[in-house]
């Protein structure tokens, strides 16, 4: 199935116990979503509980492309499964929805009452550019979150 926005999904099945893998995503995340000159760099910004948590990379300068993590851990005999949920910020999916109903609404209004096709053919042209700059970026962000994220729980 094709994805009008960019996500990605995996589960980690890991060795240590899920207290411990809670207990380190924490250690490396901060309730400030920027990084500051006073403060010890850490990794990740969001918010972490015991069994869930919602993190993302921490950047110097806003980047709307950057993946917001959301995940659960779950306890099993031999260590934990972490499923992870990675996906644009919902102010980004809005916006880009947005733009998508937008430009969709301009081209039928052109084919509609004003037989244009090109601009119709300008539409598509540009809701593709649109969604394949975002998918671009949203992978490259996301194999940087996904690095770091390892890191943190290996």
């Amino acid at each position: 199935m094709i994805a009008l926005l960019p996500s990605f999904r995996e589960t980690l099945v890991l060795p240590r116990s899920a207290r411990d893998i809670g207990e380190r995503l924490s250690a490396s995340t901060s309730h400030k979503p920027f990084l500051q000159p006073d403060e010890a760099e850490l990794l990740f910004s969001g918010w972490v509980k015991p069994d869930r948590f919602r993190i993302a990379l921490r950047i110097r300068r806003p980047n709307h492309f950057i993946p917001l993590v959301i995940g659960t851990i779950d306890s099993t005999s031999s260590g934990c499964l972490v499923v992870l949920s990675y996906q644009l910020f919902p102010l980004t999916q809005i916006l880009l929805y947005g733009w998508t109903c937008f430009l969709l609404l301009g081209g039928a209004l052109g084919i509609i009452f004003f037989n244009n096709y090109p601009s119709a053919l300008g539409v598509a042209v540009v809701l593709a550019l649109i969604h394949s700059i975002a998918r671009s970026n949203f992978n490259l962000q996301l194999r940087l979150t996904r690095d770091a994220l390892h890191r943190v729980v290996a």
